[in-house]
């Protein structure tokens, strides 16, 4: 077998689908469930079993329904309840389901991966007639922490991306090849993306943008194609929401709640929401938070490439086909004025950043041809971007470039982007080898450390004066940074001794933890909201013992 032909072959893509899943499939079951996984699983689920669309906040069913469809071979128990969807997110998982929590989260889990495995294959096929651009494209797929991160949780976002891909993708092929199904195909896939979450609408402004500036005008043709897409979107939208047309009692309300689904997305874009940013917590969101999540979140071996090929691009030097980066600057655009959540929101670029930054590394591969430091300098950054990876195995989550230390990444960015609750069973665990008993914890998360085995209570005063003897305290990421915005309640705890004391340890990138010599002493007292959410709302089991 040569080299020409595993480089042009599928081995080539079974190389890089195995790397990126030995990346990926480890994580399904040892990281924590995430703060909005609970929600979202539940969700699929319900969407299946009721056709649920109303106790769902924001977002279309499609890609929750996805994620939740391998559950449809489980057993499992529901029941009417009072509340909203984390509510009965927090019930069904983790009251009604629990014997069966953990195959419920690789379950799920699994959906993700597969869809990024989907995501990997297509770029293969896009790719595949140039080999050493598409040996580039699958190496900054199967190394991309962000696209790992979230290639391992039970969430929404890259389900629709594959569909966007998988739009442009049928729409390019038609504007090559015009026939009426591939109109047709890219019209569906359009809608299967709008379905799976509404910034799929994104679409529409890049294809008109593709056909302004790459095919002349041809009067019935581009009609009749269009109109053609505009029934295959029709038809991908009807199809995504056929559970809800058989099962939902609210059918006749369809347009009113998908008008209020709607509202709800554009609203939450625009409402103050808790952000950490560069040190400061604040209600208020930053143009340039994006630019600069990403420049600290990516590995500098992609920075460098994307980078060469932007420069590439600009000087007219690289040649590259609008499709293939045209989409990046819109979808930027667009979600620059998104609540600064985490570079997680960006993952709908992502595919057309690998396909740019591998002409970038193609670029600079045919530049070396006879030159010993551009060489060096290539296999430098390759090295360097895979060790940066792997490495960081299975912090993905967490992961900063090496721009950041490690000791640093709670300064820069919070939630998502470094501390999303995926260390807590990791923190149970370290608590069980270290015979901490009862820890005293200030959280700031929406999962119950409890479920994996964590035995907690929260702060009380006597604890803000100085930390007791024989007690071991257990503090988060997210408290420090988000708290005292979020739940201004905790603000005496997060400027109580804790605010300068220098941790016995840490467990990931999530989880300080300080151990206390000394003979511990029970007392009772009133609790402090030092793990408000669960608090607030109801979830903590310390909170139906008497004070």
């Amino acid at each position: 077998m040569n080299l020409h032909r595993v480089l042009s072959g599928p081995w080539l893509f079974l190389f890089f689908a195995l790397v990126y899943s030995v990346q990926v499939l480890p994580r399904l079951g040892t990281d924590a469930l995430t703060n909005d996984e609970p929600v979202e699983i539940t969700n699929g689920y319900y969407y299946w079993s009721q056709g649920d669309i109303l106790t769902p906040h924001l977002h279309p069913p499609l890609a929750s329904a996805l994620s939740a469809l391998p559950l449809q071979l489980f057993h499992l128990k529901t029941s009417n309840l009072g509340g909203d969807s984390v509510d009965r997110g927090e019930a069904f998982l983790f009251q009604w389901n629990r014997d069966q929590l953990l195959s419920i989260t690789i379950a799920c889990r699994s959906v993700s991966w597969f869809f990024g495995l989907l995501i990997g294959a297509l770029l293969f096929w896009i790719t595949r007639k140039e080999p050493l651009w598409c040996a580039a494209t699958l190496f900054f797929w199967a190394l991309d922490p962000t696209f790992l991160a979230l290639a391992g949780l039970a969430k929404i976002e890259l389900i629709p991306d594959f569909f966007l891909l998988l739009a442009v993708s049928f729409f390019v092929q038609n504007s090559q090849k015009p026939g009426k199904g591939l109109a047709w195909a890219a019209g569906l896939a359009t809608g299967l993306a709008v379905a799976a979450k509404f910034d799929g609408l994104i679409l529409l402004p890049i294809f008109v943008l593709l056909e302004l500036f790459t095919r002349p005008w041809m009067g019935k043709r581009i009609l009749e194609r269009w109109s053609l897409g505009i029934l295959g979107a029709c038809a991908g939208f009807v199809l995504a929401y056929l559970p809800f047309f058989v099962l939902s009692p609210q059918r006749a309300s369809f347009f009113p709640i998908l008008r209020e689904k709607f509202s709800e997305n554009m609203v939450f874009a625009r409402h103050p929401f808790p952000v950490y940013f560069l040190g400061q917590a604040s209600l208020g969101s930053h143009w340039y938070y994006f630019p600069v999540a990403f420049f600290l979140k990516e590995p500098i071996g992609f920075l460098f490439f994307l980078s060469l090929a932007v420069i590439g691009i600009a000087s007219k030097k690289l040649q590259m086909p609008l499709w293939q980066w045209l989409p990046v600057p819109v979808l930027g655009l667009a979600l620059l004025p998104v609540t600064n959540l985490g570079v997680r929101y960006l993952l709908p670029l992502y595919p057309f950043l690998f396909l740019v930054a591998a002409r970038g590394l193609e670029w600079l591969a045919q530049e070396a041809k006879g030159r010993l430091f551009l060489k060096v300098v290539l296999g430098v950054a390759l090295l360097w971007q895979a060790g940066s990876v792997i490495l960081n195995f299975p912090h993905e989550i967490s992961y900063f470039n090496e721009l950041v230390l490690p000791q640093r990444k709670i300064h820069y960015l919070a939630d998502s982007n470094l501390d999303w609750g995926q260390d807590a069973r990791r923190l149970a665990q370290v608590a069980k080898q270290r015979h901490w008993g009862k820890v005293k914890l200030a959280y700031w998360g929406g999962i119950d450390p409890a479920v994996y085995g964590l035995d907690w209570e929260p702060f009380q005063k006597r604890d803000l004066e100085k930390p007791q003897p024989g007690w071991v305290y257990v503090i988060n990421a997210g408290f420090y940074q988000l708290a005292p915005v979020a739940y201004p309640a905790t603000k005496p705890i997060a400027e109580s001794w804790i605010e300068n004391a220098l941790p016995s340890g840490k467990v990931g990138d999530g989880w300080y933890f300080y151990e206390i010599p000394g003979v511990r002493k029970e007392e009772k007292g009133p609790w402090l909201p030092s793990a408000p959410f669960q608090q607030y709302r109801g979830y903590a089991y310390t909170l139906t013992r008497s004070s």
